[in-house]
């Protein structure tokens, strides 16, 4: 397989230019700041009543799901699989 000038070309940049560009240099200073964060507030009581109560009221309906994941599964293979192409006949 011969590469095209486009993809040596993007090829060198990413080889010499990616190392550089995110090397520090020995003479700059990084600052850190800290900050505290307040704790989590415990859920109070009836908030916990009231999901328990869904929970209960949905465990029916996720019981009787049905999941698309198939097709969605499928249309995402097949679009990564168009741009593949295109990018192979683009490069």
């Amino acid at each position: 397989m011969s590469l095209r000038p486009t993809a040596l070309a993007i090829a060198a940049a990413l080889a010499f230019a990616a190392p550089t560009a995110f090397a520090a240099a020995p003479d700059q200073t990084v600052e850190v700041q800290t900050t505290r964060t307040p704790a989590p507030v415990a859920a109070s009581n009836a908030d916990t009543q009231g999901y328990a109560q869904r929970e209960q009221k949905d465990a029916t309906h996720v019981a009787n799901y049905q999941g698309g994941s198939t097709l969605v599964i499928g249309i995402s293979g097949g679009a990564l699989l168009v741009i593949l192409i295109v990018l192979l006949i683009l490069l």
